[in-house]
């Protein structure tokens, strides 16, 4: 004999899960220290700066000198890391002169376009008697 009824189960347990989810009594192990948060403020505002540091990058030599600096600021921390109590300054990068403007392209004249030669008229084509056909 099988059986012609859902079992309850099926039905209960994950419905109850979800609610006790909803409720947030069952939060993630980490969200119930403060390190949790702290973590994640600091990865918020990291992506943040990566962000406009992208952002105001505006050309390819720009963007070369940011990822640059960027690499010189991680070594910097990694040897801040490595050496406890020595506080290294940033370094900085000198930042490239303004480049003067490119003066505008004075008028070209345009040569004049010949005009197109009339297009003769294609005779009809003559019917070929077809081999075979009476």
């Amino acid at each position: 004999m099988h059986r012609t009824k859902r079992s309850r189960s099926r039905i209960l347990v994950p419905s109850a899960l979800a609610v006790v989810i909803l409720a947030g009594a069952a939060a993630p192990a980490g969200a119930a220290d403060g390190a949790g948060a702290a973590a994640l403020e600091n990865r918020v505002a990291a992506a943040r700066q990566e962000v406009a540091e992208r952002v105001a990058a505006a050309g390819p030599l720009d963007d070369v000198l940011a990822n640059v600096s960027k690499m010189l600021a991680d070594l910097t921390k990694s040897l801040e890391a490595l050496l406890p109590g020595v506080k290294l300054p940033p370094i900085q990068l000198p930042k490239l002169p303004s480049l003067p403007a490119i003066p505008d392209i004075p008028a070209l004249p345009t040569p004049a376009v010949p005009e197109i030669p009339e297009i003769p008229e294609i005779p009809e084509i003559p019917e070929i008697p077809i081999a075979g056909s009476s």
